[in-house]
């Protein structure tokens, strides 16, 4: 395990190398005609639910300005953990199985009735499932990425950390743009966006985005092309300033997306020469049945004889009130949202299997919620926000699964209530000196019902039945802040964040095995750095943090043999491998433990140069998970983590204490730079821009099976733009992953009734070099 100790020997060193690390500044529209001392006083966030000054907060926060997010050609949530080193993407096959990890935590399991170790916000508004958080960056105004526990100010709640998403607001003054983005491999993108006043006091916002990806994944079986999309987004905004003191803002949005998505290949798919079984004779039928396709790292066709597909809606509206009550502010946020997904997969990954295994899904989640808050003025000796709380949630899912000789339909409902009252209090001891407090009370309510209509031998019926279970949690925050010099911050906090309790709701529930999983709650001791150098031209931000999780809720595989009535294994399918039954089930692991160094650099290197990156160096290890799941992999070999042969018995299970947690490299450094070349005799400047991001190992599942892993790469982008000296126009000729770096950004071990010691692999879109095209004006 590493220690602080190295933690504080890498900031040293990090420290003494600062010009050649990543590093932020203002945007390069300006960067030659505006002074870099102003830098700073343009990032500005919310992270305390009031607007302060990024070197002013004592939370681990990461500020995503909108240029930079235009400069890397960012236009989906997915693609942030390029530019945050401590936030990294765990990719399920749709968005209602992906999640984000930040600092190597993140949600451990798909089932409906959890929810979101990491929490994602728009606008102030909660979004209530992992699924609803990959999502078009429609016109943003900036993204905060809050690392760490944030157990008292933020909405449900998180036990790892915030992803923050706030939005262009109306403008007072009419302006206008357009977009239109061309993509090798048949991409295309266009979004619009228009602002302006209606009257004296009423302005509005409306945002448009369109794309159209024609896909990368070939299908041999018919020609069809998989991991298509055909998307698009619209957001309006109202803004209503009904007095000096009153204002009103509505806003309301909508996205749609569907394709052929989101299809896994095959990475491998090897015998295992061990007597019995020996699958030799299984591998060979199967890679005839999916031939010309042939597994591999860099394989990207499948076979598949049932249609892959998935559609999913996400929308909502918010009303938020703004009431200036003397030298205080009240804000009232009410707001709803739905999400809905139909996903169908071709399960068994190739055609003519006679299992002709097939799943299908739909889901439609809804949810209420209410936020009051109170802020004080920040000059006084106590400044506060205190408020409450109220969140519901429906969700209503309904999944087929097709196997032999007939389909089983799962039906369930979850109904989720959380309501909660909150507070922090700044108190201004001295003039330098600052003591935080918080504290967060939480009620939370969960109940579903379950069932199951089958006409398989393999997933029988199962009557309706039903489970709740109810808890509550204080949590709390205790921070010191020293104003060391001018320009220098320090601060200690220890924080505390919880989630609450869960069941495990999925396709293969029984009365039996849903058992209620205890809430999850983490505490989180953090030493921190906030400054700024040379006249506010360099920043440099550091977290050192160490955080305990307790009782933390993961997705475990349940496998037991199946047996005839004698007691003898089965092996239905003739393939000479035992055949087993599996279920998910939904677990408390003992302890989970993760600590590191998070770095954050800004610059203005030089009138024309600005730099903007990150370090993170993570050590994210389980600490104790005594019956832990195998993969599907390592239950057919029958050899576990280290060497275990429990993975063979059953149920199969292994000691996965000491492993590590998965989707969290040891450590990530991203990188992004932006050079303005003056063209005094041309109408416009030439603007170079680079991001590189760069990143250990990974490992892809918390069974910690090792042929679930990927190398660690490296990507480079770059591009050129023509940008007209008056910001009128802009035209942009960009490559992404220049040096055509192989990654994946998830692998699988396949069901061993199904590809025996099979694995598959998800490509990212970047998986491969492409070139594109960008055009954009502005009105104003």
């Amino acid at each position: 395990m590493k220690t602080i100790r190295i933690a504080l020997a890498g900031i040293a060193g990090s420290l003494t190398c600062f010009p050649i690390l990543p590093v932020l500044a203002q945007d390069s529209a300006s960067a030659g005609s505006q002074a870099a001392t102003s830098l700073m006083e343009e990032i500005l966030v919310t992270a305390r639910k009031r607007e302060q000054s990024l070197q002013d907060v004592s939370v681990s926060v990461m500020a995503l300005p909108e240029n930079l997010l235009r400069d890397a050609f960012i236009t989906d949530s997915e693609d942030l953990t390029h530019l945050v080193p401590s936030l990294n993407l765990q990719k399920g096959g749709n968005p209602r199985n992906s999640s984000f990890n930040i600092r190597g935590v993140g949600t451990q399991s798909f089932s409906a009735g959890v929810e979101p170790s990491v929490s994602t916000v728009v606008d102030g508004v909660v979004m209530g499932s992992s699924g609803m958080a990959f999502i078009q960056l429609l016109d943003v105004q900036r993204v905060e990425v809050l690392r760490g526990p944030q157990g008292t100010l933020f909405g449900k709640n998180s036990t790892a950390g915030v992803v923050h998403i706030i939005t262009q607001e109306p403008s007072d003054e009419f302006t206008a743009s357009v977009a239109a983005t061309a993509i090798e491999s048949d991409q295309w993108q266009g979004g619009f966006t228009a602002a302006g006043p209606v009257g004296d006091s009423v302005g509005y916002r409306l945002t448009g985005f369109y794309e159209r990806d024609e896909g990368y994944i070939d299908n041999v079986f018919d020609g069809s092309t998989y991991n298509d999309r055909d998307s698009w987004s619209l957001r309006g905004k109202l803004r209503w300033d009904v007095s000096e003191n009153l204002s009103l803002l509505w806003s309301s949005d909508y996205s749609d997306m569907e394709g052929d998505c989101c299809v896994a290949t095959l990475r491998s798919l090897e015998p295992w020469p061990v007597e019995p079984p020996n699958n030799q004779g299984q591998v060979d039928a199967t890679l005839e049945r999916i031939a010309p396709v042939v597994p591999s790292e860099r394989n990207t066709r499948v076979s598949h004889d049932y249609p892959d597909y998935l559609a999913v809606t996400n929308g909502g509206h918010s009303l938020t009130v703004d009431w200036e009550l003397g030298h205080h502010t009240l804000t009232s946020i009410t707001a709803y949202r739905d999400f809905e997904q139909q996903d169908d997969t071709d399960a068994d990954m190739q055609p003519g299997y006679y299992l002709n295994v097939w799943q299908s899904g739909s889901t439609d989640q809804d949810q209420w919620t209410q936020e009051l808050r109170l802020t004080s003025p920040a000059d006084q000796r106590i400044s506060y926000v205190a408020g409450l709380y109220y969140f519901q949630q429906n969700l209503e899912r309904s999944f087929s699964r097709y196997i032999f000789n007939g389909p089983a339909t799962s039906n369930f409902e979850v109904d989720t209530l959380n309501y909660a009252a909150f507070g922090e209090a700044t108190w201004n001891m001295t003039q330098n000196w600052r003591l935080v407090l918080g504290a967060r009370y939480t009620e939370d309510d969960l109940e579903f019902e379950f069932e199951r209509v089958s006409d398989s031998v393999f997933q029988p019926s199962i009557p309706r039945y039903s489970k709740q279970v109810d808890a509550d949690d204080l949590s709390g925050k205790l921070a010191l802040e020293w104003d060391a010099a001018e320009n220098m911050l320090l601060y200690t906090s220890f924080v505390q964040g919880y989630k609450g309790p869960a069941f495990n709701i999925t396709s293969g529930s029984t009365p039996d095995n849903t058992r209620a999983a205890d809430p999850e709650t983490s505490a989180s001791f953090e030493l921190g750095l906030k400054s700024s150098w040379l006249d506010s031209r360099l920043v440099v931000n550091a977290t050192l943090f160490y955080t305990e999780y307790d009782d933390f809720q993961a997705q475990a595989t349940e496998s037991e043999l199946l047996l005839d009535e004698n007691g003898n294994t089965q092996d239905q399918d003739g393939d000479g491998v035992p055949d087993r039954k599996f279920s998910f089930i939904l677990t408390n692991v003992g302890e989970v433990t993760t600590q590191g160094l998070e770095i954050d650099l800004m610059a203005q290197a030089s009138e024309n140069l600005s730099l903007f990156g990150g370090l993170a160096l993570i050590d994210a290890e389980i600490d104790s998970y005594p019956g832990g799941p195998c993969s599907f992999g390592q239950e057919f070999r029958g050899v576990g983590f280290r060497g275990q042969p429990s993975c063979a018995d059953s149920p199969a299970q292994q000691d996965l204490s000491g492993g590590e947690l998965p989707f969290s490299p040891d450590w990530k450094v991203t990188l992004a730079a932006n050079y303005l070349i003056p063209l005094p005799s041309q109408a416009f400047d030439l603007v170079l821009k680079g991001n590189y991001r760069v990143q250990d190992d990974i490992l892809f599942a918390i069974d910690q099976d090792q042929y679930q892993r990927q190398d660690s790469y490296g990507v480079l982008d770059v591009s050129v733009m023509l940008r007209d000296k008056r910001d009128r126009y802009t035209a942009a000729l960009f490559v992404k992953n220049v040096l055509d770096e192989h990654h994946v950004s998830a692998i699988g071990a396949q069901n061993e009734n199904l590809v025996p010691n099979g694995y598959a692999q998800f490509f990212p879109r970047t998986h491969e070099q492409r070139v594109g095209l960008e055009l954009r004006y502005n009105w104003y």
